[in-house]
């Protein structure tokens, strides 16, 4: 098997190389779903951008799936991996559906923050206040509700009123108009919210707050049928990495491209703060898996018995990591 794996990259290789008699060999199409437009998504902008994929044999695309669609694209075979946060492959298994596994995950941090109205002090202060979230059952919900319980002993729906309200710019939206008292936001929408003058209550990373935030997401059935697939994609993806944090000008270009109405301040601030978070070696964790079961068994009582274990498959990015090939990246 690892000489028939040397073999495959071997000849991929060569396929590169103009001028060889493999010079015509077609690249695998594969289409990746993303749910997010936050920094941390942006290796995965980079690879399609800087065509990383065709040195792993992949002719590399990546679509918009917005916060929902990403597991609905998996679950109909639309696309066979995609980029979200863990929650939904989490909820499925406390649910007793099983078949969505993480094969890695780019950053366990959540670069989120609850922001409020200026005259709002603390978080204490919110007592009786309204607090704009992502949908129900969502990261931003279910982030939200660990925070206000686990740090500052507030009961969601009993000491404050949770509104979700969606996209984190909707919720800028509901500070702006005083729809809502506060609002948790993550990057490039933190930055955004403290330009304009909204107060920061509570870092979520300041406050230790740890998740399998963005993630790589495959279905078992993919794990089986095409591991070569999710090993290529994963080397694709960790080179991205790599350029992400080495080449700042590159990465800032390819912020413009996909986060569109930012201007170069908020992009930068957005470009440092996901630089610190993302992982070199993108292993999928099942510590952070561990405490966002903590997390939702405040909406699904049932995770407290859920088994992290299944949730996560470390097997891809143990041999890669194995290999050399991260620390050959370092190198360059």
């Amino acid at each position: 098997m690892q000489f028939y794996r040397f073999l495959i990259e071997l000849l991929i290789a060569v396929s590169l190389v103009p001028g060889t008699a493999f010079a015509a060999v077609r690249l695998e199409p594969l289409t990746v779903g993303y749910s997010n437009f936050t920094g941390t998504y942006a290796p995965l902008w980079v690879a399609v951008e800087e065509n990383l994929g065709a040195k792993y044999g992949l002719d590399l695309k990546a679509i918009y799936a917005g916060r929902i669609r990403p597991q609905q694209l998996l679950a109909t075979g639309e696309v066979p991996i995609v980029l979200a946060t863990a929650t939904g492959t989490i909820t499925s298994h406390i649910l007793g559906v099983k078949d969505q596994v993480l094969v890695a995950t780019i950053t366990n941090k959540v670069g989120t923050a609850l922001f409020a109205r200026p005259e709002i002090k603390s978080v204490a202060d919110l007592k009786g206040k309204t607090i704009a979230t992502g949908r129900p059952g969502a990261f931003l919900d279910a982030t939200v509700r660990y925070v206000l319980r686990s740090k500052f002993n507030l009961v969601p729906d009993r000491d404050v009123k949770l509104l979700p309200m969606g996209e984190p710019a909707l919720g800028l939206q509901g500070l702006e108009r005083g729809v809502v008292e506060a609002a948790a936001m993550s990057s490039p929408h933190m930055f955004i919210a403290r330009k304009a003058g909204f107060r920061e209550l509570a870092n979520f990373d300041k406050l230790g707050v740890v998740y399998p935030y963005t993630s790589v997401v495959v279905l078992r059935q993919t794990v089986v049928k095409s591991p070569e697939l999710i090993e290529r994609f994963l080397k694709t993806i960790v080179e991205g990495i790599h350029i992400f944090k080495t080449n700042r000008a590159k990465t800032l270009a390819v912020f413009k491209r996909y986060m569109k109405g930012a201007n170069d301040e908020i992009l930068e601030e957005t470009y440092q703060l996901s630089r610190a978070n993302l992982e070199d070696a993108p292993y999928p964790s099942i510590p952070s898996v561990k405490v966002a079961l903590e997390m939702l068994a405040l909406q699904y009582p049932q995770a407290k018995q859920t088994d992290p274990g299944p949730i996560v498959d470390p097997q891809f990015m143990k041999r890669i990591d194995d290999s050399g090939f991260i620390r050959a990246l370092q190198k360059n």
